[in-house]
């Protein structure tokens, strides 16, 4: 019987009003480095293993290594 291969995670970027964060499966995995600050255009990761970053105009997300979105 062959195993079934996990679903990506849902991944969608959300702001409480005054931060912006990526939420993966309902859980914040980063937030949007605050302007001003040395994180400043960056994401921070928030959850250990998780990833977030800007590559050339598109959201990357990688989780242990492996770029779920």
């Amino acid at each position: 019987m062959a195993t079934k291969k996990p679903l990506p995670p849902t991944v969608e970027v959300m702001s409480d009003g005054e931060n912006i964060f990526v939420v993966a499966d309902g859980i914040r995995i980063a937030k949007r480095g605050g302007p001003g600050t040395p994180q400043a255009k960056t994401w921070v990761s928030l959850e250990p293993g998780w990833k977030v970053f800007d590559d050339d105009g598109m959201l990357v997300v990688e989780h242990d290594g492996v770029t779920v979105h």
